[in-house]
């Protein structure tokens, strides 16, 4: 599963919109090409929704919509974390740096500062851009529902650990609320 970006992330401790959602989070495909598709309404989509009662994922593409519905009382956890593409950008510097030292060998001494100067750039934008939160839920059955998302840089949203941990506080919350709800109207 790639990583979309986040095109919109709203999330409350009150109902965000008139149908009593209090997340919606959309994601779209990264890249130049779907954020013009996007401009011009024909983007793919992965939404969740969470409300007093269910969460909804809808995936959008060209070829059509899925949605699924989950009750809240259905869900059992939450999770969300981080992964952070270290590996890949120390790859950078390393490409880099052997470049550099292949260019000293040669006693081109300018050549391998620039090289290597741009590696190094190269991986710290590559490591700070590309981070990518998993946010998810899992169901009483064991079954797993994530979604990944990683900085939209076009729509300049980025969402950090913080901001994920609430949200998933808020599902904890809309559940045990649900769990309230449903013991008291059955006694």
């Amino acid at each position: 599963m790639s990583a979309l970006v986040i095109k919109e992330w709203k999330v409350g401790t009150k109902a965000i919109d008139d149908k009593n959602n209090f997340i919606s989070i959309t994601g779209r495909q990264s890249g130049l090409i779907a954020w013009i598709l996007s401009l011009m309404g024909v983007d793919p989509t992965t939404r969740i929704l969470v409300g007093l009662d269910r969460v909804e994922f809808t995936s959008n593409s060209l070829a059509g919509t899925e949605s699924r519905m989950l009750p809240l009382q259905g869900i059992c956890s939450t999770y969300y974390g981080y992964h952070k593409p270290w590996k890949k950008a120390l790859s950078f510097f390393a490409i880099a740096f052997f470049i550099a030292s292949s260019l000293m060998k040669e006693q081109l001494f300018t050549p391998a500062v620039v090289v290597f100067l741009a590696g190094a750039l190269i991986g710290l934008v590559y490591y700070f851009l590309n981070r990518e939160l998993t946010m998810g839920f899992v169901e009483n059955s064991g079954f797993i529902n994530g979604i990944r998302f990683k900085r939209s840089v076009i729509e300049n949203i980025d969402v950090n650990e913080e901001q994920a941990k609430s949200a998933c506080v808020i599902i904890q919350k809309l559940i045990e609320a649900k769990d309230k709800r449903t013991t008291t109207s059955s006694s």
